[in-house]
């Protein structure tokens, strides 16, 4: 049975006994409905992925982490004004001002009390996935796949779900959702384009002419792809349609795309800790592992299976965060 759990990344527990709840059942219903879409690498990413929530969980129960939680309730059947409304709320919740540019997106709404995690998916029409875990809560995978700028609207676009569909327990969102008119894939991308483009900082722009090179600004500032920021330029008329249609071709180069969660680091120690995060190895999971670890709610042992790592690379991993395990000299 410990041969089982370890392997398939499940509490020993659930395979004994039929009182520990999984999201097996929930990851079934995904695959039925969804199954030509995920690779058999990308299942066993989302199998990790659900690990690193329930771990990520112990450590906040054994912590006494207490989230920022941030509930909306809906009124009438407008979906978009349901997505503007639940965004500003968040801007609100989070203490952002009308005009406040978003610095660390991750940060905060990981303080919100969901677990985000960032693997890199084969599938590169999957942008993201929603789970309503049953210990865990409320848990979403990003697929690094994506260019930076794009992982920021999906993470927006997927507290979304988690803001207002929560009830479905689980959602998977491709490139394209919202094409189709499918409301709630419209009312979340309605959420994050407000979330993240927020109409009062375009208003105290007080922009007169627009040209390429103001869009490309307010888009390296915004931190999003040039269409999103053009989608909400155009719904609060601050653009025509023959704007809209011109500036669609401008491109960002990808080199100017800073990753929040790197912003700090450079060269080498920037590369390494880029690949830790294609694995999903955030710092804030790091430092919440190291926490658990040095207040002794998880061995050294344990604190590498987290990691999904083994006891010799955990010193390396460390290394890099500027971290050390106590060996008690």
């Amino acid at each position: 049975m410990l041969i089982f759990s370890d392997y398939y990344k499940q509490d020993y527990v659930f395979f004994i006994s039929n009182q520990k709840l999984s999201a097996s059942e929930q990851i079934d219903i995904l695959y039925r409905k969804h199954g030509e879409s995920f690779s058999k690498e990308d299942r066993w990413t989302i199998q990790e992925f659900l690990f690193l929530c329930e771990s990520e969980q112990f450590l906040w129960d054994e912590l006494s982490f207490k989230p920022n939680r941030f509930n909306f309730t809906t009124s009438g059947t407008f979906f978009k004004a349901h997505g503007e409304q639940g965004a500003n709320a968040l801007r609100t919740h989070l203490g952002y001002r009308p005009n406040t540019i978003i610095k660390d997106l991750y940060y905060d709404l990981r303080n919100l009390g969901i677990h985000i995690f960032r693997r890199r998916l084969s599938n590169s029409d999957i942008s993201g996935l929603f789970i309503n875990h049953p210990t865990a809560g409320k848990c979403v995978l990003v697929n690094y796949n994506e260019d930076v700028f794009r992982q920021n609207f999906t993470i927006a676009h997927e507290i979304g779900h988690s803001v207002f569909d929560s009830d479905n327990e689980i959602n998977i969102s491709f490139l394209n959702d919202g094409k189709d008119n499918n409301l709630i894939e419209i009312r979340a991308n309605t959420f994050a384009s407000n979330f993240l483009i927020p109409k009062e900082a375009i208003k105290n722009l007080n922009v007169s002419i627009w040209t390429e090179e103001i869009v490309t600004t307010l888009a390296l500032q915004f931190k999003t792809n040039i269409l999103p920021l053009l989608i909400s330029l155009k719904e609060a008329k601050f653009i025509n349609q023959t704007q809209y249609t011109a500036y669609s071709k401008i491109r960002i180069p990808s080199n100017q795309k800073e990753d929040p969660e790197l912003a700090l680091s450079d060269g080498k120690l920037k590369e390494a800790k880029r690949k830790l995060m294609e694995r999903g190895l955030s710092s804030f999971y790091i430092n919440k592992c190291f926490e658990g670890y040095t207040k002794g709610y998880i061995s050294e042992r344990r604190f590498a299976e987290m990691l999904l790592t083994n006891e010799f690379e955990l010193p390396l991993i460390l290394e890099m965060f500027s971290l050390k395990l106590d060996y008690g000299n």
